[in-house]
């Protein structure tokens, strides 16, 4: 009976220490991306950097409860800010179309359009089934070499680490974000995300699921 008081002890310190270093090294691997990330997010008022191109990345236009999704209406608001006040000429939305019930694309073309934004300057990526997805296709089926990345500060850092990665000059244009107790599921979930990030680039060496032709914008 002693000795397996003992095992449970040790087996509930190797849990507890075990759950702690994991702990650590997501909340490490974390500041670390957003650490590398600084020195390219522009100030929304005066963007040091002007782009031919802006990637708009893609969220659900309405959230499971169905109600309207904040981070998708600032993300609309800072895309339509950012190709009307500053210099530059087209948005590349990508995002989830593997069904025909659910085109993020679409949706938020159709919001742009709304927010004044002429339909001529929105390229359509219906291939951004993830954040990795659209960094890459933006330089290799878009063929952008330098270009901003639109989304809340969490999610632009990690895209930004990305696309550095890869070779591609990307900076980031931060939308609004949402009080953390309405967003924190999706904060949580952006630590997990960018776990499967480092896995994706350092161990998977990880590419988009569909390129197909290159499209030139223009």
């Amino acid at each position: 009976m002693y000795s397996m008081k003992k095992k449970i002890l040790y087996a509930s310190i190797f849990v507890v220490v075990g759950t702690i270093g994991l702990i650590t090294l997501l909340l490490s691997w974390n500041a670390y991306v957003s650490h590398k990330s600084a020195p390219y997010i522009l100030d929304r008022e005066t963007p040091a950097i002007t782009c031919k191109t802006g990637l708009m990345l893609g969220t659900s236009k309405y959230l499971r409860s169905g109600a309207p999704n904040p981070f998708f209406y600032n993300r609309v608001n800072a895309a339509s800010e950012l190709i009307r006040g500053h210099d530059v000429e087209f948005i590349i939305v990508s995002g989830d179309n593997r069904t025909t019930q659910y085109n993020e694309p679409k949706v938020m073309r159709i919001a742009l359009e709304k927010k004044g934004v002429n339909k001529k300057k929105i390229v359509m990526d219906y291939a951004g089934l993830r954040t990795l997805d659209s960094v890459i296709r933006a330089n290799k089926v878009f063929k952008q070499d330098k270009y901003i990345v639109i989304s809340q500060l969490f999610h632009i850092e990690r895209a930004i680490f990305i696309a550095r990665h890869h070779g591609i000059e990307a900076y980031g244009y931060p939308a609004d974000d949402v009080p953390l107790n309405k967003g924190y599921t999706v904060h949580l979930r952006e630590v997990l995300a960018r776990a499967k990030m480092f896995l994706d680039l350092y161990i998977f060496d990880t590419q988009p699921r569909f390129l197909g032709k290159e499209e030139v914008i223009e």
